[in-house]
C-alpha cells in the first residue's frame, strides 16, 4: 500500500507533468474566449465598390450601466469619428439581447431630403464601442 502511494506520489510530480500542465495553463492564457458576430452591414465604397462592416465582440457579462439617451450620445460621437461623416437623424435604436446584451443604433446621413445612407453603431451595455471590422468587397 504504501509502495502504490509512492508511485502515485511520484507519477504527480514527475517533470512531464509538470511541463504538461504548464502548457495547458500557457494555452488556455493565449487562445482567446470565441468573439460572436453582432450585426454586420453593408455600405457603398467612394470609388464605386462595397464596403461590409462586422461588429464582433468576445465580451459575454457586461452590465447595462448606460441609458438609451447616454448610448445615442456615445454612437453620435463615433460616427462622426468612424465613418468622417456629419450625422443626420437619429434613426433607430434599440437594446439587443442576442446573441450578447448590445445596444444599435443607426443614425441617416441628413436632416432634410432623401436619405442616402445609414450609419450603424454597436455599443456594449456598459457604453464600450464595438469598432467594426471594415471589409472591401468588389
Amino acid at each position: 500500500m504504501i509502495e502504490a502511494a509512492s508511485s502515485m506520489e511520484n507519477r504527480r510530480s514527475s517533470p512531464a507533468m509538470s511541463h504538461f500542465a504548464a502548457i495547458l495553463i500557457i494555452l488556455l492564457l493565449v487562445v482567446p474566449a470565441k468573439s460572436v458576430e453582432l450585426f454586420r452591414y453593408r455600405g457603398a465604397a467612394k470609388d464605386g465598390g462595397t464596403l461590409e462592416y462586422i461588429f464582433e465582440s468576445d465580451e459575454q457579462d457586461v452590465p447595462k450601466t448606460v441609458s438609451k439617451e447616454k448610448a445615442a450620445e456615445i454612437a453620435a460621437d463615433f460616427v462622426t469619428t468612424f465613418y468622417h461623416a456629419q450625422i443626420g437623424a437619429l434613426e433607430t435604436q434599440e437594446f439587443r439581447t442576442q446573441p450578447v446584451p448590445f445596444w444599435l443604433v443607426s443614425f441617416s446621413d441628413t436632416t432634410k431630403g432623401p436619405m442616402r445612407q445609414m450609419f450603424f453603431v454597436v455599443l456594449l451595455p456598459d457604453g464600450t464601442i464595438v469598432e467594426p471590422r471594415v471589409e472591401k468587397r468588389l
